[in-house]
Formats: structure tokens, sequence, C-alpha cells
């Protein structure tokens, strides 16, 4: 199993537009095969801090996940969103 985490802190002044971009790739990543878990969550003590919270079958359902459409146009749109770098750790099990 893969687990990802990814923190990304968005600027206020687009947090609609971060959320609408949002929606459609958690309906979509829940669809994919080899996807176990997929979630976004917003920090209760820090607003506009989100949290993806993503489990996959394999490194090979990441993989696919990460050429998905929906995944590469979140990708190409969110930049505009961020303050900072997003904070990606990813851990395998096996």
């Amino acid at each position: 199993m893969v687990t990802v985490n990814a923190i990304m802190k968005i600027n206020p002044e687009y947090r609609d537009s971060y959320l609408a971009l949002v929606e459609p790739l958690v309906i979509a990543a829940n669809k994919e095969e080899g996807a176990l878990y997929y979630a976004h969550f917003e920090r209760t003590d820090e607003p506009n801090t989100f949290a993806f919270i993503e489990q996959y079958r394999n490194e090979y359902a990441l993989e696919a996940h990460n050429e998905s459409q929906h995944f590469q146009k979140f990708f190409a749109e969110v930049k505009q969103y961020l303050l900072t770098e997003p904070v990606i750790k990813v851990l395998s099990s096996n």
C-alpha cells in the first residue's frame, strides 16, 4: 500500500476557486481502480491550509493517478492559488 499526505496553504483570496478545483478531483480520484482512500480536509487550527490523504493499492495505482486527466488538470491549475510550495510525503508499505 502507498499513502500520500499533501499539505497545501492557499491564498485566502482564492479559497472558493481552489475548492471548486478540488471537488471534481476528489470525486474522480475515488473512482480510480487502485485508489483505496482519497480525501481532502481543512485544518481546524489553520484556516486555508488543506490536506489530501490518499491511499493506493500499490505504486502503479499512484502512478496511474498522477497521470490521470483530472490530476493533471488540478496540478496545472493549483499553483496559482498556493501561498507556499506543497509539502508532499509518500509512504510505502508492503
